[in-house]
């Protein structure tokens, strides 16, 4: 299903970590430093699921189970945290298989 070896995956994860890191060292010197400071822990927080999915599952049931719980979000994502989630989600999606999941999509 999905081509891209584990390893691959879980750097590309710490890279996101990464990024979503900086950007909470960053969220304090923003007007509204509380709205990015929970979107990006709502985003680290996946990312971080993500990556434990990765590593106990493999990437295929990982994609599976991203798959569900993007299709459990909101169809309008309102508050920080879903919106933080729907992105480090779609993030996954793109480095994974190129686009979001069409089952997700379909259900949302």
């Amino acid at each position: 299903m999905i081509a891209l070896a584990q390893l691959d995956v879980l750097r590309a994860l710490k890279r996101c970590l990464c990024l979503t890191e900086q950007d909470l060292v960053f969220c304090d010197y923003l007007s509204n430093s509380n709205y990015w400071k929970d979107y990006a822990l709502a985003r680290y927080g996946t990312y971080r699921w993500l990556q434990a999915q990765v590593e106990q599952y493999g990437v295929n049931h990982t994609y599976l189970l991203a798959a569900e719980r993007y299709a459990d979000l909101p169809l309008f994502a309102s508050g920080t945290k879903s919106q933080g989630e729907q992105e480090a989600l779609e993030v996954f999606f793109q480095f994974i298989a190129g686009e979001s999941p069409i089952r997700a999509q379909i259900h949302a």
